[in-house]
């Protein structure tokens, strides 16, 4: 018997239907989503921990620059200080150290700024560093330069008043030669004018004498 294989036809298996899904990819799933809230939880707590830091630590500049300026102008004594709370800001304390130098008026100035707080987010310190002049010294100076100045211009002032006084009595001194002068002239041309006098009259009798 004979059978032609065209009319021998293969039927594929029909594929399985799945009505939900397996335990291990639930599992996956809770895993990921877990991993992704705790790393995105560590970003926004460090991210809040640093905008803290970051605030505080601009207002310990601002309060050591504060310290250091009150010290430079001596409105605050330029002395050692440790643990000293600061006006209006209970929850700051400063530390100052001062170190001579080997130039006279002139101390290495450290000031140190530290927040109290509980927690490791709070805990923020600051340190400034400067050579300041002793105030006391700067104002000694300056009162000297102050003092010497106004006696170079008292100086000047008195020099410029004795030359105009000198300028004054040398004028009137040329005034009083120019009038002797003029007085001296004025009696030559006098007596000049007698002299011509008298020989005009002596002349004239002569002529008249030799007539007869």
């Amino acid at each position: 018997m004979w059978i032609s294989r065209r009319r021998i036809r293969w039927k594929n298996p029909r594929p399985k239907v799945r009505s939900g899904i397996s335990l291990f990819e639930v599992v996956l799933s809770l895993v990921i989503l877990v991993t992704s809230l705790a790393a995105i939880g560590q970003l926004i707590s460090g991210g809040g921990r640093g905008a803290v830091k970051s605030r505080l630590l601009t207002q310990g500049v601002f309060l050591a620059e504060s310290l250091m300026a009150e010290m430079m102008s001596g409105a605050t004594p330029l002395s050692s200080q440790s643990g000293m709370t600061l006006p209006n800001n209970p929850d700051w304390t400063a530390d100052v150290t001062i170190e001579s130098e080997s130039q006279a008026d002139l101390y290495l100035v450290t000031v140190r700024v530290q927040h109290q707080s509980n927690s490791s987010m709070g805990d923020v310190r600051y340190e400034l560093v400067r050579l300041v002049r002793d105030p006391e010294g700067v104002l000694l100076a300056r009162s000297a330069e102050e003092e010497r100045l106004a006696a170079e211009e008292e100086e000047a002032a008195a020099k410029s008043t004795q030359s105009s006084a000198g300028a004054a009595s040398g004028g009137s001194s040329g005034s009083g030669g120019g009038a002797s002068g003029t007085g001296g002239t004025g009696g030559a041309s006098g007596g000049g004018g007698s002299s011509a006098t008298r020989n005009t009259g002596t002349s004239g009798a002569t002529r008249f004498g030799g007539g007869r």
